[in-house]
């Protein structure tokens, strides 16, 4: 069974879309030898943010927010040293409130207002026996050239997911479907409380190469770390992407075209 929120047309950019799947069977994965209790909500955010998952204990830290562009994200480090201080001050106060936590439910302010992503979320990790970190997967429209195409939104945590069309469906051996082994899952994400006590989040080396401060968290040894694609969200396309004008879109757009062209006949003469 699925549940669709979808957009009535795709230029309707303030509506987002969250799509979650249920019972999608699984290859060779014995679900139900563990039960995954007492997942507490994580949110680091400039405002209280309006929680709508009250059968989950939920934290939001509004304390020592600093304004940065969300977009294009600036790749610096003094941005991710202060996005990993606050995640962890976050998941300090956490624990306080929550003493009983076991796992962490780490959900960027955008994405709180999706209580069906979030429980589809939940749901899919509670499911699979073993430990591990599990991220949504999230989307937007790229009106940067012509014709618009759905794209990945988080390519920098994930870069596995960048050419990867909406309508990827990955089927693999020992996993549910619809799961992806990625390096990293963005800021959707839940994992064990020990992967943040014993790793944390911080800067990743090479930096900006090795991606953010949530790859750091990912790199923890001795946990996988996956994304689900059988839920889905949708972020707003940048006012900078929308209103940009169509001579840069057409720009954009061939120049896309021609690398792609050098690149093929490069492969073509080294064959």
């Amino acid at each position: 069974m699925s549940t669709l929120f979808s957009m009535a047309h795709p230029l309707m950019e303030q509506n987002a879309l969250t799509q979650t799947k249920s019972g999608q069977g699984n290859s060779n994965q014995s679900f139900g030898r563990t039960i995954k209790r007492n997942i507490t909500a994580v949110c680091i955010s400039r405002k209280e943010e309006n929680w709508q998952v009250p059968e989950v204990p939920f934290y939001c830290h509004t304390e020592g927010y600093i304004d940065f562009p969300h977009y294009p994200p600036l790749k610096t480090r003094d941005r991710i040293l202060y996005l990993a201080a606050r995640r962890n001050d976050a998941h300090k106060r956490a624990l306080e409130l929550h003493p009983e936590t076991e796992h962490f439910a780490s959900i960027d302010s955008y994405y709180a207002k999706y209580p069906q992503a979030i429980r589809g979320l939940i749901g899919e990790y509670r499911s699979f026996s073993d430990d591990c970190i599990l991220g949504v997967s999230n989307w937007y429209w790229d009106h940067s050239k012509i014709p618009m195409k759905v794209r990945y939104w988080d390519t920098w945590a994930t870069p596995e997911m960048k050419n990867r069309r909406y309508n990827y469906y990955p089927v693999h051996e020992g996993l549910p479907k619809g799961w992806e082994r990625v390096g990293a899952c963005g800021g959707f994400a839940i994992y064990p409380r020990w992967v943040w006590e014993k790793r944390g989040y911080g800067i990743p080396e090479p930096f900006p190469e090795a991606g953010n401060e949530v790859n750091y968290l990912c790199q923890c040894p001795g946990i996988k770390s996956y994304l689900t694609l059988n839920v889905k969200v949708f972020r707003e396309t940048p006012e900078e992407v929308v209103h940009r004008s169509l001579l840069k879109k057409i720009q954009t757009t061939i120049g896309l075209r021609t690398r792609l062209g050098l690149k093929q006949r490069s492969r073509q003469q080294g064959l």
